[in-house]
Formats: structure tokens, sequence, C-alpha cells
């Protein structure tokens, strides 16, 4: 999915941020922080996390791109292998990411974050698709668009 028209429009992203904070009102605000998946979930999930005043933990899945002591774990998407690394800390985490779908980089970052100290709450998309068998998901999830 393409979604830098949505980005490169101003206006739309805006929208498209309001809406995101609108429905994780309702979904769910219990969280400390938001963990944004890189890349593509650090740019509306550090919009989101600034206007909610929620802290942002960084899922970098480029080795060794954050400095202090960090964790790190390897998991599996439909296409490959991959791997994960947030600094540590604690506290409760929404996870942040434009799409859902087999759920690989989604567990790889509740992995990731239980290993740092954190505990993993939820996640938020912009876009789940629907179609595409993901397993079970013992965490709650949402999102704006549901495809499939």
């Amino acid at each position: 999915l393409d979604f830098n028209p949505l980005y490169q429009d101003a206006d739309i992203r805006r929208k498209l941020t309001k809406d995101c904070i609108d429905l994780i009102r309702i979904f769910k605000e219990d969280f400390d922080y938001i963990g944004v998946i890189e890349s593509r979930g650090f740019l509306i999930g550090s919009m989101i996390a600034d206007r909610l005043h929620k802290g942002l933990v960084l899922l970098r899945s480029k080795p060794n791109r954050l400095p202090g002591e960090t964790a790190v774990v390897k998991h599996t998407l439909e296409y490959g292998d991959a791997q994960m690394e947030c600094q540590m800390g604690e506290g409760d985490v929404m996870i942040f990411d434009d799409v859902y779908a087999t759920g690989g980089t989604f567990f790889g970052a509740t992995e990731v974050l239980e290993k740092a100290g954190y505990t993993p709450v939820s996640g938020y998309f912009i876009v789940e698709l629907d179609y595409i068998e993901s397993g079970e998901n013992p965490f709650p999830i949402g999102s704006i668009i549901q495809y499939g």
C-alpha cells in the first residue's frame, strides 16, 4: 500500500491523524507510550503521541541505530526474517504502524518491548488487512480502515 499521497497532502495528513486520535480515545487511551515502528509508523505515530501527550518509543528495524542499552529480537515476516530493536525502559505501550497484515511485525514489536522492560497493551493501525490470516492475537488491535 502506498500512503505517500496521504502524507504529502497536509490537509489529508491532518485529517488522518485526527481520525486516528479520535478512534484511539474510544479504543484504548490507557497507556504511557506509543511504540512507533520504523519507518512508516514514525510519521503519523509521532503526531498522535504529541497530540495525546504520550511518550514515544522508537522500534527500529535497522541494527545499532539507538544509543544506550537496547533489546533486540529477531522475528519472521511474510517475506523473510527481520529484527527489531528498542531502548530499555518501562511502562505501558500501544504499538502504532501503518498496516496490520500477518502480524509478524506487530508480534516482533511486542516481543522486543517485553524484552526491554515495557508492557505492550494494544496495537493501532491505519489499515488492517482482514483477508490475510494472522493467527491468534492476545492483544486488542484497532484500525481506521478494515480491508478484506
